[in-house]
């Protein structure tokens, strides 16, 4: 691609090279040709996000951010309305870069891990579980492919992501994102905190399930022995004292 491209004249061409340079880290190359393909034709919506995303990976967090959010302005709908997410990482990046410490007190979203089963409000916006979820779903999808740990925004990520997880669908798939977040450089005590905390909950889910077991096999036994108890009771009921003298309606001996 770099043989067939790299003194093209297409403005879709440089585009798409500039894309594949960002993949092979030669971000500020890549930040180059999105700047005069910028200055060429001002207001395309995908020069401006992959402008922010280079921007990003060539350490520049604050011109980053400012080229996602003019992203989110040109294509409000890009990224299935997920880009506010991207925008959310670069500001905890740049709060990183103000207190070193940022994320061992923060994660990117700040998301309360014992109140997520509610909306989430992020900037003024609402959003559901679900919304969050698809949304950190997508931005860890394409930033793995650049970013390899330790990465404190990513550990972060994986933070509140194990958040959503645990309350919209399993604890044991939760558990296995805090393993991934550590694994990204999370700070291990928050991270062990919330695993005995899930430990909990699965241990007490599986009494109950074993408790509601019991509940159902003591109600079927019970159950049988009723439908039992009732049967015999009725064959006694029912059979004759002294077949031998039983009479028909008439009053004659039945033979």
């Amino acid at each position: 691609m770099e043989a067939d491209l790299r003194n093209s004249t297409n403005y879709n061409d440089r585009s798409d090279y500039a894309i594949s340079l960002a993949y092979l880290g030669r971000n500020q190359e890549a930040v180059d040709i999105l700047q005069r393909l910028e200055q060429e034709q001002p207001g395309k919506y995908f020069v401006a996000a992959n402008l922010g995303t280079a921007l990003e990976l060539a350490g520049n967090n604050d011109e980053a951010l400012r080229w996602i959010r003019e992203g989110i302005r040109r294509n409000p709908n890009s990224h299935h309305g997920t880009e506010w997410l991207h925008a959310k990482i670069l500001e905890a990046k740049i709060a990183q870069q103000k207190d070193p410490d940022y994320f061992k007190n923060h994660t990117v979203l700040d998301l309360d891990p014992k109140n997520v089963h509610a909306e989430v409000t992020v900037d003024g916006k609402r959003f559901s579980p679900k919304e969050v979820a698809q949304a950190i779903q997508g931005q860890l999808q394409e930033r793995l492919q650049f970013v390899k740990p330790p990465d404190q925004p990513v550990a972060s990520l994986l933070f509140d992501y194990a958040a959503v997880e645990a309350a919209t669908h399993t604890l044991e798939s939760a558990k296995g994102l805090l393993k991934m977040a550590v694994e990204y450089g999370y700070p291990v005590a928050r991270v062990e905190s919330q695993m005995k905390l899930y430990d909990k909950k699965i241990a007490w889910r599986k009494i109950k399930q074993y408790l509601w077991y019991c509940f159902l096999a003591a109600f079927g036994i019970g159950a049988l022995i009723v439908l039992y108890k009732r049967k015999f009771v009725g064959a006694v009921l029912q059979r004759p004292a002294n077949p031998e003298n039983l009479k028909d309606q008439s009053g004659h001996e039945m033979r």
